[in-house]
């Protein structure tokens, strides 16, 4: 299974509810993408995905739940926009452990097994320490083959 390792696996913008349907209308005309839009009680959010173009969307669910407190405060301080960068590591634990030694704080583990509505990839992240008033996330995200376009360019290059 094809995986990002040291390197950025998808970006997420946080949206507001009332916002949701327009922002991402404008993500998808502006990049191609196209995402798929999955309502998340358990976390008090709707998350909109595009993994073949590593682009997220996420908004808290309308009506105040626990769940979707970290969101809804995020948007009051800091309004819509990006809000974590996903960074894929070969080792999520081994990652996690070096840099608690090194004093961070790492969140609980999430994800860790296939579900729906993302039955294509194999999801395990945990929150990592902010950068540049942005959340970092550390992922292991295994994608299905073909989930996920490569192009080696040297082929490209050859076949011009």
């Amino acid at each position: 299974m094809p995986k990002f390792i040291n390197h950025v696996d998808h970006v997420a913008y946080l949206s507001s509810w009332e916002n949701l349907d327009a922002n991402i209308a404008h993500l998808e005309a502006v990049t191609g993408a196209t995402l798929d839009r999955n309502e998340k009680p358990e976390q008090g959010a709707v998350i909109c995905v595009d993994w073949s173009a590593g682009l997220e969307v996420v908004a808290p669910l309308p009506g105040g739940s626990p769940e979707g407190a970290a969101l809804r405060a995020r948007l009051e301080s800091h309004g819509e926009g990006v809000v974590a960068v996903i960074y894929g590591v070969e080792d999520l634990e081994a990652h996690k452990a070096k840099l608690e030694a090194k004093g961070y704080e790492i969140g609980p583990l999430m994800g860790g097994e296939r579900g729906e509505p993302w039955t294509n990839i194999l999801l395990r992240e945990r929150f990592g320490p902010p950068i540049m008033g942005t959340w970092t996330v550390f992922s292991e995200i295994d994608y299905d083959e073909g989930l996920i376009r490569y192009v080696d360019v040297k082929e490209m290059a050859r076949a011009e």
